[in-house]
């Protein structure tokens, strides 16, 4: 995962929870593609809400804040806050959007009921999730083949998350959610492939996959982006 420079995190009463304060929000174009898109993404359904305070849980440096330079965003994560997801030291209805990009499948699945259960208490309006659909599988295990990545095995040997399981649980606390499909597996395979076994061509191949193909159409997707309402 490359970190962009542009961030800085700032303590705030609640130990493990920062501050995100964003330096420059042109260092967005330093992202990994698959990064890159996966947050404008989860960013462009934050604006959307209209909402001003955002968690960003189990965003490890930050990164969503530099696509969201305007909201008032607080960042938990266990590497870089010291905080978890799983108990947030956050009172309920804390923030008007709880947003987890890319990290309830990095959650052992018998927590996971658990994380969406803190999100769901935390977030007064919104929880936004983002990350690979099952149908991603089969591509998932040929990258795993490939580059052996420990964050990749996790999406294998954890299986991934079912969107259907995920919105009965959020309605178990009154949200209600959409589910939107993006992003091509085929550009991220070679993408992927190419960041772990060539990672000196990652920032030219990068720049030119954020800067032609971020938004390109996909008949396969690679996320599943859930927007859920508190009812």
């Amino acid at each position: 995962m490359l970190s962009p420079s542009g961030i800085e995190l700032k303590p705030t009463d609640a130990d493990g929870i920062s501050r995100v304060e964003i330096k420059d929000s042109g260092s967005k174009q330093l992202l990994t593609w698959d990064r890159y898109v996966r947050l404008n993404a989860a960013s462009q359904a934050i604006k959307a809400t209209g909402c001003i305070t955002v968690l960003d849980a189990g965003g490890f440096d930050g990164a969503l804040g530099l696509f969201l330079p305007d909201k008032n965003m607080d960042l938990i994560d266990p590497a870089t806050t010291g905080g978890s997801v799983l108990q947030i030291p956050a009172a309920d209805n804390s923030y008007d959007v709880v947003a987890a990009v890319d990290v309830l499948e990095h959650i052992d699945p018998k927590d996971r009921a658990g994380a969406l259960k803190e999100f769901a208490r935390v977030a007064k309006d919104y929880v936004i999730l983002n990350y690979p659909c099952k149908d991603s599988k089969s591509a998932q295990e040929v990258v795993l083949k490939l580059t052996n990545n420990h964050l990749i095995r996790e999406h294998v040997e954890w299986d991934l998350p079912d969107s259907n399981w995920v919105l009965s649980e959020l309605a178990k606390y009154s949200f209600v959610g959409t589910v939107k499909p993006h992003t091509s597996i085929a550009i991220w395979i070679g993408q992927y492939v190419s960041l772990n076994l060539a990672p000196d061509t990652a920032t030219v191949l990068n720049e030119h996959l954020i800067q032609n193909y971020a938004d390109e159409p996909t008949s396969s997707a690679l996320y599943h982006l859930l927007v859920c309402k508190r009812n």
